[in-house]
């Protein structure tokens, strides 16, 4: 453990996209950045795939009643470096803020569910892919690699992130643990509303506090909102459109022991959500139990390869560079 324990404000975003529109989302997600900033926040986490929209249909309806729907996704996506990306850098740099926004980025032809990490002074740190997209999400995200699954060594404190289930993968836990993470975004969608439930049944907030007491961090939790607006953009769907609920929002911050350490907001209300960060915090958790160190069982290892790997490794010099029509014209 450092012997240095920042104190900060760290902000929580629970809110919905502009569905499918990513220049309309990110100008949202800038507006958010300034109001957390403005409220003294160092660090915002968004939910997952909020740039622009979570793709609700793949559990909605059939692949190929929901192909126009991920075409518009990716006429959407996020490229880097792009346009999106230099408007996300420059609110970072102008607020002065730690940003963690999930998007969903295109590399080449593929789509890849990826959470973009920006320091207060705009740079880009790195990005963490979703390791394995969930159930009928592989219709629309590639998988990613240890190579995209950092942690960040700043001033204050070391930061990483996760996605959705990969919050319930043992490995996924303890590679994190591994590299002394102490403040984790956890990006998230939200789940449909159920009146007669407990807020501790909803999964993206026991799983949350589960990964907080695992990896004894500070969580930052954002989620989305459903609204009609998404709805209606989607198109209601058949068969499932009678089963669409909205709301669902459950954003909130949880500290290192497993404890919510903010208000909720009403399921169907956007906001942010702020707590107070001490890093001092984890010591006495790190005391009583430190998984990848004096917890560990060493007949129990794992290898975590932070290797990139390339489906398809080119070598040489691109063969389709042309040749100049000046230079064609040259006589010898």
């Amino acid at each position: 453990m450092e012997k240095n324990y920042p104190k900060f404000k760290a902000a929580a975003v629970q809110a919905a996209p502009v569905f499918l529109d990513a220049q309309g989302t990110t100008d949202k997600a800038c507006a958010l950045i300034k109001e957390a900033a403005d409220n003294g926040a160092k660090i915002i986490g968004f939910p997952e795939g909020y740039i622009s929209g979570y793709p609700w249909w793949v559990w909605l309806t059939d692949p190929g009643t929901g192909s126009h729907l991920q075409q518009k996704l990716l006429e959407n996506s996020v490229e880097i470096p792009g346009p999106i990306v230099k408007q996300l850098s420059e609110a970072a740099r102008e607020n002065g803020i730690y940003v963690c926004v999930s998007v969903t980025e295109k590399e080449g032809a593929s789509l890849y569910l990826t959470q973009l990490w920006f320091n207060p002074v705009g740079d880009l740190m790195g990005k963490h892919r979703k390791m394995k997209p969930s159930g009928g999400e592989r219709l629309i995200w590639g998988d990613g690699e240890g190579s995209m699954m950092p942690v960040f060594d700043t001033e204050i404190g070391r930061l990483g992130g996760l996605q959705c289930w990969e919050h319930w993968i043992p490995l996924n836990i303890q590679a994190m643990a591994a590299q002394n993470e102490q403040v984790h975004v956890a990006s998230w969608p939200c789940f449909l509303p159920d009146e007669e439930a407990l807020v501790s049944e909803q999964p993206n907030e026991v799983a949350s506090r589960f990964y907080a007491e695992a990896t004894q961090s500070f969580v930052i939790m954002s989620t989305h909102i459903n609204t009609k607006e998404i709805d209606d953009a989607m198109g209601n769907l058949p068969p499932y459109s009678e089963f669409v609920k909205y709301g669902g929002g459950d954003a909130c911050i949880i500290g290192p022991n497993g404890k919510i350490l903010t208000e909720k907001l009403p399921r169907d209300a956007e906001g942010i959500v702020y707590a107070d960060i001490d890093l001092q915090k984890i010591v006495d958790c790190k005391y009583q139990i430190d998984p990848a160190g004096h917890y560990s069982n060493k007949s129990l290892t794992m290898t975590f390869n932070r290797r990139p790997q390339p489906v398809v490794n080119i070598v040489g010099d691109d063969p389709t560079s042309p040749i100049k029509y000046d230079e064609l014209q040259t006589e010898e």
